[in-house]
């Protein structure tokens, strides 16, 4: 499909196994079979165009367009669907235009933009969220209808949570067009119009309205497409376009017409007036939003009867109950990721995956060995990255069209949809690895709970002076099919139970007695203290309700990932990531930075205080950084200096190494189900350090593709800091402006034929965290120009650290030594650490003096090899690794995390 190689040209690139189809970034997953089969089975008429373009779009995601590595990249989806885009924006243009035989032919792109993270992140409950981005996605989906079927223009080619992009007709006065048969309306209308009308389940009284008026860009210049890169379409600049969240005056005027100036604004949109409703006005919001979160919590209700996995392919979410997800010290964890994008989609660095071997026949430059940037592979580098966060956490079930496919047809959902298909068997489900149960609590039948209780709204329930968060079922409760709701007539506890066990001291189910009564509050959290609403008469509790995932999804876009998990889970969660990653990108990760973020919080800190500090975690940008690689010479050297590594560079090492050094590595995870790569049968170590600091860290280079077999000579380079050729080496070339850092530094080297001393940049992946004991501490989530967090001597870690963090808590208060109990006991552990920061403080003006300051050094292996030890002492090296980690501020920053945020105490001590 793509032609930068002959047909001659297979010197051992054909694939000899069952072929499988790799990632942007050369990742082998998925093997394809019977897909001629699965094919002929799509006997539909394409007049129903939704129906074949969601079959196609997933039969043919798993169809390669070329069995030859290493293009075999791009899918037949990738590669049709760019062309019919640009097929059908060229014939749309000659119609309009009245040309029926094209000699020049161009292209622009559309986007609509918005700040849909912006939007998004306001609202003040997860449900308000989870309303919003349905609301977005319903308005995407009608500006899409509007220009590619009512008004057959061309194709969407992206789509994130700020807006889609359009391949377009090159005409100037597109926006402009009218149409003589309606009033003259132009496409610009149109497609307002449309988007006005995003709403709820079709409901029109909660459509977004003027709440969001998205902004329009339409290139100024026409573009061809080829060659690369000054033809290339300029996605990049449309994606770099955030504009601010603008409303409609003309719309939000309307809704004020029937109400006077001294009504208070709704507290959830901001732009309407209260109520009118009275239970609306009672919650300080008004009738829209009031409507549509109750809308968010019916379709939770509905999904409590049913399976993870029901739950997930009918839409219906785990939870939305920030108190549900809470661990059992009711704290909660935001996590954050973001993958910069910036120089793949500009086509830069794709220039530095190489389409041959380069090696003296073919030459060493970009012309005969660079991959070109085409549209088709932009497009896999992003859908590439999509799908990695939709398998962490997926906010995507698959299109119910496909689902009665694969049910009329017998085939297998789990094949066509590389997701996973519940929570559950999410990447970030299998991290937490806990299902909690629930209970419901049926009332005896009272007229007037239904009087004064909303339907779906959620209360405070006083049990023996405190108060539990639950939501109402009416007793009228219907599913989205008509059919009466197995657990109605009632409250579900819309809480951890087992925070409530250790608030109560005992199971919550113990707590409550049936034929008590119990005063039902409106809830405190809406600016006014809480006042009773009705009293009801528990008549039977019922716990057989299927268990859940603690987890709720929030996005899952190219670049952006979001979601709420129970604190004491997230450094696990994080973890997985970093091994998913490592596995998935390790061909890339130089060029590739990935940025997680964490910040933990109570569970009634305010969710636009903690959405505000995880957008904050979201702005770091990484610099080009100089890194050095480091042989056995270099190895030695330092240890001179009192650092120690484990390791040095070396290359073509066998899988069974990689068993004793990094087994997680090897095994992922599909569906729920674990595989093994074959991607580390040979593999490179290459141990890198930060120019002018002692930070490390070990780049785990696959050597082959994932047959195991064909060695891979197009994936792994790395731009030398150097202006000078690498003769000498087996595979490097030369990619003329193609290093986006420093241009006039173009030479790549393979990862395998790097040597040590040699000086390349590589953008590191990092780790940041906070925890929000009180609002304001958002604010101190800032970075410099250098991605350094203001104020702070660690942070961000470099991702491959954050194992330092686990390795120094597990050492002092994990492993038991003595009956059962931890090397150091809690009040140990932070005598020291007081000690340390306190000197640290006293004695250093700037706290990276402290770093290098041998007296200071001596005060912290003294203080460790004084401690009171239980057990064998530690060795005199273990000794010096924890003086170098408390030096560098790791040890505070690990006792912080583990004992004050996560709250785990030392072995002995639970």
């Amino acid at each position: 499909m793509e032609k930068e190689l002959e047909n001659c040209e297979l010197d051992g690139l054909q694939c000899t196994h069952i072929p499988k189809a790799s990632s942007g970034f050369g990742f082998e997953g998925i093997e394809i079979y019977d897909l001629t089969n699965k094919l002929e089975q799509v006997g539909i008429s394409v007049q129903n165009r939704k129906f074949i373009f969601t079959l196609l779009r997933f039969l043919w995601q798993v169809a390669i367009g070329d069995t030859r590595r290493p293009i075999n990249e791009i899918t037949l989806w990738d590669w049709s669907s760019i062309v019919a885009a640009l097929y059908k924006a060229e014939i749309a243009r000659c119609v309009l235009a009245g040309e029926y035989e094209p000699n020049h032919i161009t292209w622009r792109l559309l986007s609509l933009r918005t700040d849909g993270l912006g939007y998004l992140l306001s609202a003040p409950s997860i449900p308000d969220l989870l309303v919003r981005k349905e609301l977005l996605t319903d308005a995407w989906n009608r500006v899409q209808k509007v220009l590619e079927e009512d008004y057959p223009l061309g194709l969407e080619v992206y789509r994130d949570e700020n807006g889609p992009v359009f391949v377009v007709p090159d005409l100037d006065d597109l926006l402009e067009l009218e149409n003589p048969d309606d009033n003259h309306k132009t496409l610009r209308e149109y497609i307002l119009e449309a988007f006005r009308q995003g709403t709820v389940k079709e409901d029109t009284r909660l459509a977004i309205d003027g709440e969001v008026v998205p902004v329009f860009k339409l290139d100024d210049k026409p573009w061809k497409g080829q060659p690369a890169p000054a033809e290339l379409p300029p996605i990049g600049k449309h994606l770099k376009q955030i504009p601010p969240i603008q409303a409609d005056p003309a719309s939000i005027a309307k809704a004020w017409s029937n109400f006077n100036c001294t009504e208070e604004i709704c507290s959830v949109c901001g732009l309407r007036p209260q109520g009118p409703g009275p239970k609306a006005r009672s919650r300080k919001m008004c009738d829209i939003c009031e409507e549509r979160r109750a809308d968010r919590a019916k379709a939770w209700a509905e999904g409590t009867a049913l399976s993870s996995e029901e739950r997930f392919l009918r839409g219906k979410p785990d939870t939305i109950w920030v108190d549900e997800v809470a661990d059992k010290n009711g704290r909660i964890a935001l996590i954050v990721g973001k993958f910069d994008l910036t120089h793949w989609l500009d086509g830069t660095l794709v220039r530095s995956l190489a389409v041959r071997t380069p090696n003296d026949q073919n030459g060493h430059t970009e012309e005969k060995v660079a991959k070109n940037p085409s549209f088709a592979r932009l497009r896999r580098i992003w859908e590439t990255t999509r799908r990695f966060w939709q398998e962490v956490a997926p906010t995507d079930a698959p299109p119910q069209e496909l689902q009665d496919f694969c049910n009329r047809n017998g085939l297998s959902l789990r094949e066509l949809w590389e997701g996973p298909l519940s929570l559950e068997a999410s990447g970030t489900g299998q991290a937490i690895a806990e299902k909690r149960p629930r209970i419901f609590l049926k009332v005896e039948k009272d007229d007037k709970l239904a009087q004064r209780l909303g339907p779906f709204h959620a209360y405070e329930m006083e049990v023996q002076g405190r108060k539990v968060a639950v939501l109402w079922v009416p007793e009228d409760a219907k599913d989205d099919k008509g059919d009466d709701l197995k657990y109605r007539g009632g409250f579900w506890v819309i809480e951890n139970l087992d925070y409530l066990e250790g608030l109560f001291g005992k199971p919550f189910k113990q707590v409550l007695e049936e034929g008590t009564s119990y005063d039902i509050y409106e809830p405190s959290e809406y600016g006014r203290p809480a006042r009773a609403t009705v009293r009801f008469t528990l008549a039977k509790k019922e716990t057989d309700a299927p268990v859940y995932t603690p987890l709720i999804p929030i996005l899952a876009e190219p670049s952006t990932f979001m979601a709420l998990a129970p604190a004491d889970k997230a450094f696990e969660i994080v973890k997985a990531i970093r091994i998913k990653y490592e596995q998935q990108m390790g061909k890339v990760r130089n060029r590739l930075p990935l940025h997680i973020g964490i910040v933990f919080a109570n569970r009634k800190m305010p969710l636009r205080a903690i959405l505000d500090a995880g957008r904050r975690m979201l702005n770091l940008k990484t610099p080009p950084l100089k890194w050095k690689v480091i042989g056995d010479e270099d190895k030695k050297e330092l240890e001179k200096q009192g650092v120690y590594l484990p390791f040095s560079t070396e290359k073509n090492l066998r899988e069974s190494d990689l068993e004793n050094e990094r087994a997680d590595l090897i095994v992922y995870k599909h569906q729920g189900k674990e595989q093994r790569t074959a991607q580390y049968k040979t593999w490179h170590r290459v141990v890198l350090q930060l120019e002018g600091t002692r930070r490390f860290l070990n780049w785990y280079v696959p050597a082959v593709m994932g047959d195991g077999e064909t060695e891979d000579n197009w994936y792994p380079y790395a731009f030398l800091a150097s202006l000078e050729e690498p003769e000498g080496r087996k595979r490097y070339y030369k990619a003329h402006l193609s290093n986006p850092w420093r241009p006039d530094h173009p030479w790549l080297v393979h990862a395998g034929d790097l040597q040590p001393g040699d000086k390349i940049y590589f953008t590191p992946a990092t780790f940041d965290f906070e925890f929000l004991d009180v609002n304001v501490k958002r604010f101190e989530i800032f970075y410099d120009r250098n991605g350094r967090r203001k104020g702070s001597l660690t942070r961000p870690y470099l991702l491959d650290e954050i194992t330092e963090l686990e390795k120094i808590w597990n050492f002092l208060a994990k492993e038991p030594v003595e009956n059962g109990k931890s090397r150091l006991s809690s009040s140990q552990i932070l005598g020291i650490r007081n000690k340390i920061e306190e000197k640290r403080e006293e004695w250093f003006e700037n706290p990276e003096d402290s770093l290098n300051d041998s007296t200071f050094k001596e005060l912290c292996q003294g203080l460790f090899v004084n401690a009171q030890w239980r057990g064998r002492k530690p060795k005199k090296g273990q000794i010096k690794w924890l003086a170098e980690m408390a030096i560098n501020g790791y040890f505070t920053d690990a006792v912080y995390l583990y004992h004050h945020v996560i709250k785990e105490k030392p072995a002995g001590e639970e």
